[in-house]
């Protein structure tokens, strides 16, 4: 009897030492308040780890240039992929409900006091973007980088502040939650005004495992209904502004 009680006990604490099977997220570099890869957090990772752990896995982040995360997560680099826009003629992946919502904008120095209220103003003066910005902005806004003459894009968007401050640049085009996370960082008094000519920016996890993706909108639309997932905005942005809407959820008739 004592020996099946110690076999017993003995598979109890095996069982608790199982870890979570691994998944690999693949998800863009350094950009506060959304990822910050020296101690890995940020907005984005710290959703995407409760969502993963929601679904019973251990999340594991690899971080690379968003041009790279579509093609490794196509060749079986990883199981998730961050950042992917729905298109209409994606084959191959199966997409989440949305997860995370940008809310993109213009900004140029007050005292310059330049007349934006559309894309194509924007080919008047020199404009420094984020990557990928020309593909991701609309048609106008690509036929505007497409012809302008002082049209740029960086990886380092901290940098583009930095720019427009030191009048090396007019207009920078970025994310509202990132523009406003450097700007507390800034000791410059200038003035600045924001040009909100975008829509909002739906992105989507991809995936190549259908039950991944199915399991993923589950446990997202768990964290949705969560006061954690109210926190988690105000503790990097300072505000609820990632209200978003989810295909499980009934809508009111």
């Amino acid at each position: 009897m004592r020996q099946i009680w110690i076999v017993s006990l003995l598979l109890l604490l095996a069982s608790t030492l199982v870890t979570a099977a691994p998944l690999t997220v693949l998800v863009g570099q350094q950009k506060p308040p959304y990822i910050n890869t020296a101690n890995i957090s940020g907005y984005e990772v710290e959703l995407l780890a409760e969502v993963v752990n929601r679904m019973g896995y251990e999340p594991v982040f690899v971080f690379v240039p968003n041009a790279r995360i579509k093609p490794l997560l196509e060749q079986g680099e990883g199981d998730i992929a961050s950042l992917q826009p729905v298109t209409t003629n994606e084959t191959g992946l199966f997409y989440s409900d949305p997860y995370i919502r940008y809310q993109n904008i213009a900004v140029s120095r007050a005292a310059d006091e330049l007349m934006i209220s559309h894309s194509s103003d924007l080919g008047r003066y020199p404009v420094l973007a984020f990557q990928n910005a020309r593909t991701v902005l609309g048609p106008d806004f690509t036929d505007m980088a497409r012809i302008s003459a002082d049209y740029r894009e960086t990886v380092d968007q901290q940098a583009q502040l930095k720019m427009l401050l030191s009048r090396r640049v007019q207009v920078v085009v970025m994310d509202r939650n990132i523009f406003n996370h450097y700007r507390l960082q800034q000791d410059s008094n200038d003035e600045l005004a924001v040009h909100a000519l975008f829509d909002t920016t739906l992105y989507r996890a991809a995936f190549r495992d259908a039950a991944i993706q199915r399991a993923f909108d589950r446990a997202l639309l768990s964290v949705m209904l969560d006061s954690w997932y109210l926190r988690l905005q105000r503790k990097y942005f300072g505000e609820v502004n990632q209200t978003l809407q989810h295909s499980l959820l009934c809508e009111d008739d």
